[in-house]
């Protein structure tokens, strides 16, 4: 009996003389050089803008030994680097500088391949044909900017975090480690990542724990419950008011202060919302709402982890893995909130790390050290091999944000700057964009193809 009978289309060979090759195969890989062909096809007669000719700049001074000092106005320092090693092997160039960013590009759509597992064989490949042809990932995709590298970050996250909780193998929190890196490394959208995955975690795990008993611990069971509950409420109602009480910042001389609409003339400077009752209520309520949500975790870690009295879940493991990675670099979120007090600003580029005085420079170096501290603290409780993953991550980030140790600052810019510098930023609306912009605007107009899937 020919067994090809029993095979769909896809998983029929192409000719009987290479059983191995299979039309899926040859879809996907016509697929991979379609994506080839588009990111390099006249990769250099287009003119570089604004960002790609700073990023470019800096790059081309590492290339000539000139240095570099990382920014978080210009992100991670992951593409100078990348960048200054493609001029060095293949020259200086508007083509050259592009190759990096090309190269993710189609890394983005080569991993979709791995993802047949969730998506389907005819799934993947309408993925991967969609990645190939979408305006944005076509446009980034030979673009000296970061998104290319953040779309491999975000599958390889995802992926890593998706086979680990389906087969628990240790390998696959390396998958994990290694997303958050490149995205820590590239750009600070990488918070924003964390952030989601933390959240999605954190249902899955609430739905997973409640349909299991904890035989004797039902009275600590119903706190947990309780607690989980008046989280969800008090950060809910705060975020809320945070949202309403909301009111755009003033753009400084070092930003973009052209209005999106010419029309416009630029707003004087108005009140943050800062110091109002609105703000304080929603301050006070988000952090109950925090409060609640860390001893909810703590009874579960302490019952599952330290006295093993509750059975583990492999989304906490997850939520542990990412939490300590993300936890030192959340000091920025310290510093915010206690500057006015403490009379400190938060550094975010190397020459304010230099220019600290000692009093500021302790404070910092402190919060720095606390956090790292209780990091290792929780990973070493959580796993004994944290330190494996510890190491894996933070030993390219320093060697990344340092620049190979040339520059100790960048430790600081990246630790605190980074979250810190944006933390910042977010009070100003520098493109003015309506809150209907991108799904009234640019998604119709540009990615209506998954929109319509």
């Amino acid at each position: 009996m020919n067994n090809n009978n029993k095979l769909t289309w896809l998983e029929r060979p192409v000719h009987s003389a290479f059983p191995a090759i299979t039309n899926e195969i040859v879809m996907f890989v016509g697929i991979v050089l379609l994506a080839i062909i588009t990111r390099f096809y006249a990769l250099e007669p287009r003119v570089m803008s604004h960002d790609e000719s700073l990023h470019t700049y800096f790059s081309w001074l590492l290339y000539r030994g000139q240095g570099y000092q990382h920014t978080p106005m210009m992100h991670g320092p992951l593409q100078f680097h990348m960048i200054a090693l493609i001029y060095f092997l293949f020259g200086v160039s508007d083509f050259t500088a592009r190759i990096p960013a090309v190269l993710f590009s189609i890394a983005t759509v080569w991993m979709v391949w791995y993802w047949r597992r969730y998506l389907g064989k005819w799934g993947a490949l309408i993925a991967g044909l969609l990645l190939v042809v979408s305006p944005y990932m076509l446009y980034y995709g030979r673009y000296v900017r970061n998104e290319s590298f953040t779309g491999v970050a975000g599958l390889l996250l995802l992926y890593g975090m998706l086979r680990y909780l389906e087969s628990g193998e240790k390998r696959y929190l390396y998958f994990a480690t290694a997303g958050s890196l490149l995205h820590y490394l590239t750009k600070e959208t990488a918070f924003i990542y964390t952030a989601q995955a933390m959240l999605f975690l954190g249902f899955y795990f609430v739905y997973q724990i409640t349909k299991k008993t904890w035989e004797e611990r039902q009275r600590l069971f119903q706190i947990f419950i309780v607690l989980l509950v008046v989280a969800a409420v008090l950060l809910a109602a705060g975020a809320a008011i945070a949202y309403i009480n909301r009111t755009p910042e003033t753009l400084s001389g070092a930003e973009t202060a052209v209005p999106a609409n010419p029309d416009n003339t630029l707003s004087p400077l108005a009140p943050t919302g800062e110091g109002s009752l609105l703000s304080n209520i929603s301050k006070v309520l988000l952090g109950v709402g925090v409060l609640s949500l860390v001893i909810a975790g703590l009874i579960y870690f302490f019952q599952a982890y330290i006295w093993h009295n509750i059975p583990k879940e492999r989304s906490f493991d997850l939520m542990l893995l990412l939490g300590t990675f993300v936890l030192p670099m959340t000091t920025a979120f310290l510093i915010k909130l206690l500057e006015t007090r403490l009379g400190i600003t938060i550094p975010t580029d190397s020459a304010s790390v230099n220019n600290l005085d000692s009093r500021t420079l302790v404070y910092v170096g402190v919060f720095v050290a606390l956090f790292f501290l209780l990091s290792i603290l929780i990973g070493m409780l959580w796993n004994r091999e944290w330190w494996k993953f510890g190491a894996f991550f933070w030993a390219p980030f320093t060697i990344f944000y340092t620049t190979i140790f040339t520059n100790a600052a960048g430790f600081f810019t990246g630790i605190v700057g980074s979250l810190g510098y944006w933390l910042v930023q977010q009070g100003v609306e520098r493109g003015s964009q309506p809150e209907y912009y991108y799904v009234l605007v640019q998604i119709p107009m540009y990615e209506f193809l998954p929109a319509i899937g």
